[in-house]
C-alpha cells in the first residue's frame, strides 16, 4: 500500500513538473541582429523556440543612448517574480522582464498599453462630464 502511494505521488510530481514547463524564445541581438531586435516579427521564429523552461526573460540594454541589445532567454530555474525592472548601470539603461507563460518573451504587448490608454481616456471623460 505504501509503495503504491509513493508511486502515485512520484508520478503526480513528474506530471506537475511537465505541465509547468513552458516554451520561450531564445536569441541574442548581437548574434542575430535582424532576428532578435526589440520588435522582432513572430512570423518565422519557430527555430528560436526552446522548451522545458520554468521562466522566460527578455533583457533590453541601451548602450550610450543609441545601440540597443536584446537578449531573450529560457530559464531552467525560476529567477524572479513576473514583471519588469528598469535600472541604470555604467550609463546604460537596462530593462529586464521575467514571465512564466508560453512564449511570453516575444515583442512588447501593445494591446495592453492601448487598452490602458483607452480606459484612462474613458475614465477622464466620465469624470469631466
Amino acid at each position: 500500500m505504501r509503495a503504491r502511494l509513493i508511486t502515485v505521488l512520484l508520478a503526480l510530481a513528474v506530471a506537475v513538473q511537465h505541465v509547468a514547463a513552458i516554451q520561450c524564445y531564445q536569441c541574442y541581438s548581437t548574434l542575430s541582429p535582424f532576428r532578435c531586435e526589440d520588435d522582432f516579427g513572430l512570423t518565422d521564429n519557430s527555430n528560436l523556440i526552446v522548451g522545458n523552461c520554468q521562466m522566460c526573460s527578455k533583457t533590453t540594454t541601451v548602450l550610450n543612448d543609441e545601440q540597443i541589445l536584446v537578449e531573450r532567454m529560457c530559464m531552467y530555474v525560476p529567477y524572479a517574480d513576473n514583471g519588469c525592472d528598469k535600472r541604470r548601470s555604467n550609463g546604460n539603461s537596462v530593462i529586464a522582464c521575467y514571465c512564466s507563460r508560453n512564449l511570453c518573451n516575444s515583442a512588447p504587448r501593445r494591446t495592453a498599453a492601448a487598452l490602458l490608454l483607452i480606459s484612462v481616456g474613458y475614465a477622464a471623460m466620465y469624470l469631466l462630464y
